[in-house]
């Protein structure tokens, strides 16, 4: 019996949901009374240097990407032998992984050629600095991202975030 209870208790705070994007601003979200704002998180476009291209990341306000002249909503930019979106501001997904401490994740689709971007963030209470960190390419052409730090624009976050 304390099995079964043990187990579901682990199986519903795993569950996470999904949030609902904000149609007009594209670097916020929300969900069951909560809002997620990562506008002022750090300055962007911002850079990270990947295990092999350098990718360049702009949630709020799309970034020219010159392989894909025709979109204008993208969000994740690589540097190869020639630029390639990794991913679009447009019809992201968000999804919470955890409330304590907050987690949760951004799926960027419709890059080109398939391409799409996970970008997971994670609250650190004790983090000096907001980074952005490209993890790598894992499935093929899935990007995967990790923003760390105190302030991420959580719910209820600490007063002197703002």
């Amino acid at each position: 019996m304390m099995r079964s209870a043990v187990l579901l208790l682990v199986c519903a705070s795993a569950a996470g949901m999904q949030l609902k994007a904000d149609p007009t601003n594209s670097c916020k979200a929300t969900g069951n009374g909560t809002m997620f704002d990562i506008s002022k998180i750090m300055r962007f476009p911002v850079i990270a240097n990947g295990p092999r291209f350098q990718y360049t990341f702009s949630p709020c306000d799309p970034i020219p990407c010159s392989g894909d002249p025709n979109n204008k909503e993208i969000a994740i930019c690589q540097a190869a032998d020639f630029p390639r979106s990794c991913g679009n501001t447009n019809q992201a997904l968000w999804f919470v992984i955890d409330t304590y401490p907050w987690s949760w994740k951004i799926l960027y689709p419709n890059g080109m050629d398939w391409r799409a971007s996970w970008v997971t963030f994670r609250v650190n209470e004790t983090a000096e600095r907001t980074e952005f960190k490209a993890l790598g390419e894992e499935p093929y052409l899935i990007y995967n991202f990790e923003v760390t730090g105190r302030c991420l624009g959580q719910p209820n976050a600490p007063a002197d975030c703002n």
